[in-house]
């Protein structure tokens, strides 16, 4: 088994390469120098430090009783390595010298790494790479979360506008105002649990309140009296918005920060957020299809269908946000660690947005996701009032099936957007993914025709890549963010930079809801012609819904192309951030 010895301030140390973490292995106290501990077994080409600097390959004399001493380091050596999954290799004598100053310092495994030889520095306590495992129970609530908050923005046209007649004006307004609340609670929350410390870490007392909060009011949201004014269901869906914005804050912000800390090395990010973005995606295929089963359900009252499957709903969001805080490990540096600061929700604002790429990603974020939800209740009445005549059944069930294409796209899509990342980096792999977008904008005008049947799910399948990765790239480029904040303050901050990017999302949510309603009222839409609209009126809609996106990805292409944090950055910011431990 290949190995090298150094002597450095009378310490014998082996360079390993294993699980990425400082590791001290001192074999023997010498009191003068001495000859290496022979290999029983010596790979051509192994070089030797001996005493004085000379280097030579082969073995070191010292006798049968040196050779049996190594022996027995060597077969204890393997037996450590199979237990702990650590793998020794062979390293060239003059690559990389030991770092000796009351401790050695070891290189992570990996071929010519990327990652710096400290990434795991930084986040003291963080592993470089997580199993299989944990990264399901932590992407577990990445379904619940979407499948909260998207069961009341899928059904609210459908049920409050086309059943109980409420303007699409004021349900935009309705779910769009409750989110000036996460204005000042996002950043509180974030704020809160990045200084909390208690026997069950800082994030996942939060992640299990918001989830059962977050469950009891999908639940209760549709159970609302019957024949009442559209007033009256007018502020029944604000408050309930309301309701779920508290919820969602307090489940979302720790939750997203949790995954900020939760793995060190620059790429395992990546592929973190990328197996959180699967599950996400899987939600989104089920909240695609909401509207039908709640049709179904209902034999086609669409009150009646939300009522049966609301505690469904509410029971797999509580349940999966159990999974996280049971499965999920949390730094235990973090955790129980010396609190942050405290510092004001004006000054922590000031220090978020001071950094001035991650706002770049914050605004690329609100762009990408404004490029489809602004127009995407446009492109509901167009599928089915101007696609399939004016039948809510077969516009429901396209629906369904091109909200499909979009969210299994996305899936199918995270592999291949991880691998990329590693070849040519975050940045022109999030690039690459908004042109895709764009050009899926280009299809919304050749395939939302009248008969148009499966042709729908084609500008879906092209925009997929587009709107997963955002959901796997700007997180990991925000860690990496983070890294450098921490590298200058000496403070983790991932609460409060995940309360800004969360907010931002919801942003671009509520934001898209307000607008949507309005931009369909200018697109000149009147409710009661239904599929008697004017010519005018169905040309206007198709433009808003094709060029609305192309123009959205070109805005969001033009700010990631100015993105300046490179893995060169992040590992001098790691480098000095250790130095701080």
């Amino acid at each position: 088994m290949a190995h090298r010895h150094v002597r450095c301030a009378g310490h014998a140390a082996l360079q390993v390469y294993g699980p990425p973490r400082r590791l001290e292995i001192h074999l023997a106290r010498q009191r003068r120098p001495r000859t290496p501990l022979p290999s029983p077994r010596e790979p051509r080409g192994v070089a030797r430090l001996l005493p004085g600097g000379a280097r030579r390959a082969g073995r070191a004399p010292g006798g049968g009783r040196a050779r049996r001493r190594g022996a027995r380091f060597h077969r204890a050596r393997a037996r450590g390595r199979r237990a702990e999954g650590t793998a020794v290799r062979a390293v060239p004598a003059r690559a990389h010298p030991p770092v000796c100053a009351g401790r050695h310092r070891f290189r992570p495994r990996g071929r010519a790494p990327v990652s710096p030889p400290l990434a795991s520095a930084p986040a003291a306590g963080a592993p470089a790479q997580l199993g299989l495992g944990p990264r399901i129970a932590y992407g577990a609530s990445a379904f619940g979360e979407n499948l909260a908050i998207n069961s009341i923005n899928q059904l609210a046209f459908a049920v409050f506008n086309l059943t109980l007649l409420v303007s699409p004006v004021l349900v935009g307004v309705a779910l769009a105002l409750p989110r000036l609340l996460d204005l000042f609670l996002d950043p509180l929350v974030g704020g809160w649990s990045d200084r909390l410390r208690s026997r069950w870490g800082r994030r996942k007392p939060f992640i299990l309140v918001g989830a059962v909060l977050a469950a009891a009011v999908a639940t209760a949201m549709w159970y609302f009296p019957a024949d009442r004014t559209p007033a009256f269901y007018f502020w029944w869906l604000a408050l309930g918005s309301a309701a779920m914005a508290v919820a969602y804050s307090i489940l979302i912000v720790p939750y997203g920060a949790l995954g900020l800390e939760l793995v060190s090395d620059y790429h395992e990010r990546t592929r973190l957020m990328g197996t959180k973005s699967v599950l996400h995606k899987a939600s989104g295929i089920v909240n695609q299809w909401l509207l039908k089963w709640v049709q179904l359900a209902g034999g086609g009252n669409l009150v009646a269908g939300g009522r049966l499957c609301a505690p469904v709903i509410g029971g797999t969001i509580a349940l999966l946000g159990l999974v996280t805080v049971w499965k999920t490990p949390e730094r235990a540096a973090a955790a129980h660690g010396p609190a942050a600061p405290r510092v004001s929700l004006l000054q922590s604002w000031r220090i978020t947005l001071g950094r001035f790429d991650f706002v770049r990603l914050c605004l690329a974020q609100i762009l990408i996701f404004a490029s489809l939800l602004v127009i995407d209740n446009t492109g509901f009445y167009l599928n089915v009032f101007y696609v399939n005549g004016g039948s809510m059944g077969t516009g429901a069930w396209m629906k369904g099936w091109y909200g499909t294409a979009m969210q299994a796209g996305g899936m199918l899509a995270v592999p291949f957007i991880v691998r990329l990342s590693r070849r040519i980096g975050k940045k022109q792999t999030l690039l690459l993914c908004i042109t895709l977008l764009g050009v899926g904008g280009i299809a919304k005008w050749f395939c939302y025709v009248p008969g148009a049947g499966w042709w729908l799910l084609l500008p879906s399948a092209l925009m997929a890549p587009g709107l997963v990765a955002v959901l796997v790239l700007i997180p990991s480029m925000t860690a990496d963010i983070c890294d450098l904040d921490a590298a200058e303050s000496g403070a983790r901050r991932e609460g409060m930079y995940n309360a800004v990017l969360a907010w931002a999302i919801k942003v671009a949510l509520s934001g898209s809801i307000f607008l949507s309603g309005w931009v369909l009222a200018a697109t000149g839409w009147v409710t009661g012609l239904k599929e008697n609209q004017s010519a005018e009126t169905f040309f206007a809609m198709r433009v808003v819904f094709a060029g609305g996106t192309l123009v959205f990805a070109g805005l969001a292409a033009w700010l990631i192309a100015g993105y300046r944090v490179t893995p060169a950055v992040v590992a001098a910011a790691q480098a000095r951030a250790a130095k701080r431990i």
